[in-house]
């Protein structure tokens, strides 16, 4: 399977930067260092695991994943991109090298509904440092 890798249009670009600043404001109001506000977001991803399956909670899953990428992105300097099989938009973040991509959303679902255990912090350790990670697509 081959991945579409696209910039992302001003607009979505825009309502990114919007769902971000919302969720953050929520969640990790007066945090700023990008690990603090991944710890905060911990807390966040817990208690969305605890509070049943992802889609009724489709929203907040798509603005903690929104925030997590948005700190790798500040603290490690990938990219925002659309990465999808089909051309669609799909807001990812793509490692500095273009070699690799987290497909956030996705990510953040997995996490949510348990389908993998792994920390915000571990994930967010491996990003920074370029380490391998079960959850990081290859490009």
């Amino acid at each position: 399977m081959s991945l579409v890798v696209a910039p992302l249009s001003q607009q979505h670009a825009s309502e990114l930067a919007v769902a971000v600043e919302r969720a953050l404001a929520q969640w990790a109001k007066g945090v700023t260092p990008p690990e603090d506000i991944v710890a905060a977001l911990e807390r966040v991803l817990l208690f969305l695991r605890q509070n049943g399956a992802a889609s009724p909670q489709a929203r907040q899953v798509a603005s903690l994943a929104f925030s997590f990428g948005q700190q790798v992105v500040a603290r490690a300097g990938w990219t925002w991109q659309s990465v999808s099989d089909d051309g669609s938009v799909n807001p990812a973040i793509v490692s500095p090298d273009g070699k690799r991509a987290v497909l956030v959303v996705d990510v953040m679902t997995r996490l949510v509904v348990g389908a993998d255990k792994a920390s915000l912090a571990g994930f967010f350790k491996a990003l920074v440092g370029a380490d391998e990670h079960p959850l990081v697509t290859p490009l």
